[in-house]
């Protein structure tokens, strides 16, 4: 790092902080929390949207982001600075905004200078759509579609997204009108649907990786356009069938939706066959083992946005991963896939058992006493359900190796062995390591807190059945690569 670029870092680190400063005056001056969130939001995001303009390398721009997201959460966790965290106690937008820019800059200007531009917009959009659409669904916002996301709230965003992208690509980088508008349409779309789902401050994150992950193929190839609408198209039936049938939440079928979207669009029918045979064959049997005059059951078993995220994150990371890797890392790309498809199995494998275990089995038997338990319990095994576990991990493992010759052959054996042992793993840590509550009133044993005053007996308070399900997809993905 240059002393020219030490120099301007001092002075960034010194101007953000008095950017704060200017905020918690504003708030002591009788001035709405949420306004002041607001200004210092826009202030930090156009900063970091300029950095290329101050700075001769993104070194300086990492070492501003890790600070930040460092004291930004401490001062979250004490309670300092209210101009920016009291108008939203539970947000962690303060620390997703800098771990956002740490991963933009890892997967544009770290990776070319060529996409510096896409870091730019990326940050523009999150700089003044998220505060404008925020304050007009404060203002205007009754009709509420998901969490904190308004109907005038949204439109709102994707009406700044759409136009700064507009002004951005023919602008900035110099594309041609007819290529930009597709282009303006795609970004508009991705990003006001996860900024609609990035509920607690999560937007932050979701806004700019959607707006980079969509710009890369499109930077790369301008044909890309015609192939990212047929995929958004996919996406919309995807999420719209999983929601008309109850399969998944509102909130969860957005996620879903964004999903198969990004599946088709980024890495086409072979990263897709395999997400869709896992999700639409867990889904069915999910179906069959609910009781349909059990109308409770039903609703609880449709999967929420948290349980898509847990059960996709870790596959949907590596196909964004494969997305920035430029084309000449194929090992790189071809080991994201491999990864991806140890996660997903991993999660069906999981899937297929917990259903069998739970509808078809009476007796299953803890991994960690080896006792009869009650059905459901996590951390239970049994027979029929290992067995459904194999069907689960094979059902992926097959549906790559019908599509497996696009990335030069797909290792059967050991996607089928990842998912197994990505089970495993799961039965291991819901029977030692995941929370267990008792009702101090009736005695029963639960995997959450209800009621309030239950009693942790087992387990470790922040490991519930989404966290051990992150733990199995990461488990497969890791035992795909090591085998």
């Amino acid at each position: 790092m240059s002393f020219g670029d030490c120099m301007v870092l001092l002075g960034a680190t010194v101007g953000l902080g008095g950017l704060v400063g200017i905020g918690e005056v504003l708030q002591r001056m009788g001035v709405d929390e949420s306004h002041t969130r607001r200004v210092v939001h826009a202030g930090v995001g156009l900063f970091v949207a300029a950095t290329p303009f101050f700075f001769s390398s993104p070194t300086p721009v990492y070492f501003l982001s890790v600070f930040f997201m460092g004291m930004n959460g401490l001062a979250k966790i004490r309670h300092w600075w209210p101009s920016i965290h009291a108008a939203r106690p539970e947000s962690w937008g303060t620390v997703t905004m800098p771990m956002a820019a740490i991963l933009g800059l890892a997967a544009t200007w770290s990776v070319s200078p060529d996409r510096v531009f896409v870091f730019q917009l990326a940050f523009l959009i999150l700089a003044i759509g998220d505060p404008v659409a925020s304050w007009v669904g404060q203002y205007w916002g009754e009709r509420v579609l998901l969490f904190h996301a308004s109907l005038w709230g949204s439109g709102t965003f994707f009406c700044l997204a759409g136009g700064l992208s507009v002004l951005g690509l023919v602008g900035g980088a110099g594309w041609a009108f007819e290529r930009t508008i597709g282009a303006a349409l795609l970004i508009a779309g991705a990003g006001t649907a996860t900024e609609m789902i990035g509920g607690r401050g999560w937007d932050n994150l979701f806004v700019v990786l959607a707006v980079i992950l969509v710009l890369i193929p499109l930077q790369a190839t301008p044909e890309a356009t015609q192939n990212l609408f047929l995929a958004s198209a996919v996406g919309l039936g995807f999420g719209g069938a999983a929601y008309v049938s109850r399969t998944l939440t509102p909130s969860g079928a957005v996620a879903g939706g964004l999903f198969a979207a990004s599946l088709v669009g980024f890495g086409g029918w072979v990263w897709a066959l395999p997400g869709f045979v896992f999700f639409g064959l867990s889904s069915a049997l999910s179906v069959v083992g609910a009781s349909e005059n059990d109308d409770l059951h039903n609703e609880q078993s449709r999967r929420t946005l948290t349980q898509v995220f847990a059960n996709g994150g870790v596959a949907w990371g590596l196909l964004a991963v494969f997305v920035v890797l430029p084309a000449e890392a194929s090992g790189g790309q071809a080991a994201c896939y491999v990864g991806f498809l140890g996660a997903l199995a991993a999660a069906a494998a999981d899937t297929w058992a917990t259903e069998v275990g739970t509808h078809f089995v009476e007796t299953p038997r803890s991994l960690r006493t080896g006792k009869k338990v009650p059905q459901g319990t996590s951390g239970a095994v049994s027979i029929p359900g290992t067995g459904a576990a194999v069907l689960g991990a094979a059902s992926v493992a097959g549906a790559a190796w019908m599509v497996g010759g696009g990335m030069g052959g797909v290792p059967v054996g050991q996607i089928l062995v990842a998912g197994l042992v990505g089970m495993g793993i799961d039965s291991l840590t819901g029977a030692t390591l995941q929370a267990r509550f008792r009702d101090p009133d009736t005695g029963d044993e639960r995997e959450r807190p209800v009621p309030p005053n239950a009693i942790l007996v087992r387990g470790w308070q922040g490991i519930d059945n989404d966290v051990v399900n992150v733990i199995c997809t990461g488990a497969g993905a890791i035992t795909a690569l090591l085998l």
